[in-house]
């Protein structure tokens, strides 16, 4: 009868079977928007009538077809690959995925401008809009093109906002512990005392066994982003006595060996962390830009202010000592003040 995708995301051309008077028959055509295409052609070619068109019918392939399609025929290596998919799949199809490519409008890119806002900094708002006009362009100028035109073209991103911010304050993390739920303070807690990375990997994955106890440290899977994939941090004194008190909470639920960070079960999503993130903020009548990760920055920023090496800095956080050069250069202004200062004086003043 027509064009139709299937549930595991395969197209087909279904038509009438001239040998059985009410059977019909199907051509498969695979996955992605090559596929959708050639479904299209072929049913052309049987010069099908469509009594009843469906919506996907008619749209053409969405943005998240076309984002499989790009990432299958770009074949990027190593790194980049992850990156690109990972920008796809966990930040801009979740907004812009289900969306035929071809209705995109400026409007669609300004809602989720103002989504990403909320989190991170125009810089990487910056990026990711890139991205979706590379998968865009590319759709309009393969040959025979997955979409007729680009129509996003001509849209003006953000402003790259490339200023540091200033971490949160000893004052500001307090404020906002005393509206936070018991998962929200458990990562902060954990963000506050080891430099972990905000995220699944890191902070998220942690489960109770990674809790050395006898050693007193905590061992965290590095995400990989180019430091050591393994790290053994100390346990702060006073994390210590929090950290057994949630253990025993735990236990008393039956708990004790699944993730620190729970609701029951393990937390997926740091989108889930993020909203209560804001939300305690708010209460905390906190109004500047606070983002989660900015709790990794205070961690080196006091690093670096305190005269820690860069090397044993690169031991705790996770990443390579020249990225901690290069990123935190501009923080160790008060470290800078007190090299100065402790230059001795030269007495040289009225004596020529």
């Amino acid at each position: 009868m027509s064009v139709h995708q299937l549930k595991d995301g395969r197209w087909i051309v279904k038509y009438p079977d001239p040998e059985k008077a009410s059977g019909s028959k199907r051509e498969y055509f695979g996955r992605g928007a090559s596929a959708e295409s050639r479904a299209r052609s072929r049913d052309r070619e049987l010069d099908l009538k469509h009594t009843k068109p469906r919506a996907e019918d008619t749209a053409g392939p969405s943005f998240n077809d076309l984002s499989i399609e790009y990432l299958l025929e770009k074949k990027f290596q190593g790194h980049p690959a992850r990156a690109v998919e990972s920008k796809l799949k966990s930040v801009i199809n979740p907004v812009l995925g289900s969306i035929p490519a071809i209705r995109l409008t400026h409007e669609d890119l300004a809602r989720f401008v103002r989504k990403r806002s909320q989190t991170v900094k125009a810089s990487t708002i910056c990026r990711d809009l890139s991205t979706v006009q590379a998968v865009m362009n590319w759709a309009a100028k393969k040959r025979p093109p997955l979409i007729p035109m680009n129509p996003l073209r001509g849209y003006s991103p953000p402003a790259s906002d490339d200023a540091i911010l200033s971490p949160p304050t000893t004052a500001e993390v307090t404020a906002i512990l005393k509206h936070a739920n018991d998962r929200l303070r458990r990562f902060v807690m954990i963000c506050w005392y080891t430099g972990a990375r905000p995220g699944p990997v890191e902070v998220l994955s942690l489960k109770w066994d990674s809790i050395l106890w006898e050693t007193e440290v905590i061992r965290i899977i590095s995400a990989n982003k180019g430091g050591i994939k393994l790290r053994d941090v100390p346990i702060h004194p006073g994390f210590l006595l929090e950290l057994k008190q949630w253990r025993d909470e735990d236990a008393k639920k039956g708990l004790a060996n699944g993730p620190i960070i729970h609701y029951g079960k393990k937390v997926c999503s740091i989108q889930r962390i993020d909203w209560s993130w804001r939300k305690a903020k708010k209460k905390a009548g906190i109004t500047r830009r606070i983002r989660l990760y900015d709790l990794r920055h205070l961690f080196v920023t006091s690093a670096i202010e305190a005269g820690c090496d860069y090397k044993t800095l690169s031991d705790v956080v996770g990443s390579n000592p020249e990225t901690l050069r290069r990123h935190y250069q501009h923080v160790s202004t008060a470290a800078k003040v007190a090299l100065i200062d402790r230059m001795p004086t030269l007495a040289t003043a009225g004596n020529h």
